[in-house]
């Protein structure tokens, strides 16, 4: 456990967007964790990601009372923000302005890909003015490479939970004579490895919600394999089961495949609904016992790299073999570039979510 204190100056920890509910449980953990084991005189929480480097109204002082207070805070009661670009004027003096006026010598910032490049990208400027910045952890769905990523187990559990409920509601009305059509997009951009998951889930339990799998028609639409659009809807109309889709975020057709059943089913009787799911913003969802374990282990290791490191700027990562450890500030934003990331399914989940398509 951490046991040593040093003086810093005082820290903010922002949260930068992605895995909107559990960053209360995150976010209050690192300040808690900061404020009892670092000599910090004051730990600061900001609201709005990055907004909050250059705006001192969302900033809010840790406490025990307002720790207390976001705990009945449902939903993004940290914020995300997206758009900024702080190595731009007149924002990039507005952020040292506001930084500096308060002694902050540590920003610590959570979140996902696009979090990990801001921090970078604002690194070198605030450390020439003593300022360091540290990238916690990562928890995206989106496209974070490189190490074991929270963010993409819990979006697969939480889709899986957000389907069974859909299914268990939705499939079982009938439109005349024919049971409907449920598109469910899962969130995670070009996450296929989500999509992967969820579905094996199903086929190896051989049942969604309280259906058997063999009477429904479940299709899996990923982003990284190409689905026969004509075949696919040739399928959905001849069909007398209940039908669930299953699209990947960012499936390369999939806004032209989504129009064509709807038009499709608009002149017949069966009743097409879509849906998003799998983001925990979307779901308004809490974490739940297992997320809180691992977040807590990782924010102590978080804490403890900033005793160990100060006036240093790193990012960390866990391995898939349960390691933490301290990476340069720049390693995930390297890995994760500004271009569409795409997740390799390895040959057992390609079989899978094969079975399920329409070629």
């Amino acid at each position: 456990m951490l046991s040593e204190k040093e003086s810093r100056g005082n820290v903010i920890v922002v949260f930068g967007g992605g895995l909107v509910n559990p960053a209360k449980f995150i976010v209050m953990g690192i300040a808690r964790s900061l404020k009892r084991w670092a000599d910090f005189e004051k730990v600061f929480t900001g609201l709005y990601s990055f907004e909050s480097l250059y705006t001192r109204e969302l900033w809010l002082e840790y406490s025990e009372e307002l720790e207390e207070y976001t705990k009945d805070k449902r939903g993004s009661f940290f914020g995300t923000c997206r758009g900024i670009d702080l190595t731009q004027e007149p924002l990039k003096s507005r952020m040292l302005e506001t930084l500096k006026g308060e002694k902050i010598s540590t920003v610590v910032v959570v979140g996902g890909d696009g979090s990990t490049r801001n921090a970078a990208e604002i690194d070198e400027f605030l450390q020439e003015n003593g300022i360091c910045v540290v990238y916690g952890m990562p928890l995206t769905v989106d496209g974070i490479n490189g190490g074991k990523v929270i963010g993409r187990r819990q979006a697969a559990r939480e889709s899986i939970r957000q389907i069974e409920n859909i299914a268990s509601a939705s499939l079982q009305t009938r439109d005349s004579e024919k049971y409907g059509v449920v598109i469910v997009e899962l969130q995670g951009r070009n996450r296929d490895d989500i999509l992967a998951r969820v579905v094996s889930y199903f086929h190896e339990r051989k049942e969604i919600a309280d259906f058997r799998l063999d009477d429904i028609l479940l299709i899996a639409i990923p982003a990284t394999l190409k689905t026969n659009s004509e075949d696919l809807l040739e399928t959905v109309k001849n069909s007398e089961k209940r039908t669930l889709i299953l699209l990947s975020e960012g499936a390369s057709t999939k806004v032209d495949k989504l129009a064509w059943l709807i038009q499709e089913y608009g002149e017949t009787t069966r009743k097409v609904r879509v849906l998003v799911v799998g983001h925990p913003s979307q779901c308004n969802n809490q974490t739940t016992p297992d997320d809180r374990i691992e977040y807590g282990r990782w924010i102590d290791f978080v804490v403890k790299a900033i005793l160990e490191n100060p006036g240093k700027s790193f990012s960390t990562s866990l391995s898939e073999e349960g390691e933490y450890s301290v990476r340069p500030l720049d390693y995930y934003a390297k890995l994760n570039p500004r271009s569409i990331q795409i997740a390799e399914l390895p040959p057992e989940e390609v079989e899978i979510v094969r079975h399920y398509m329409v070629l």
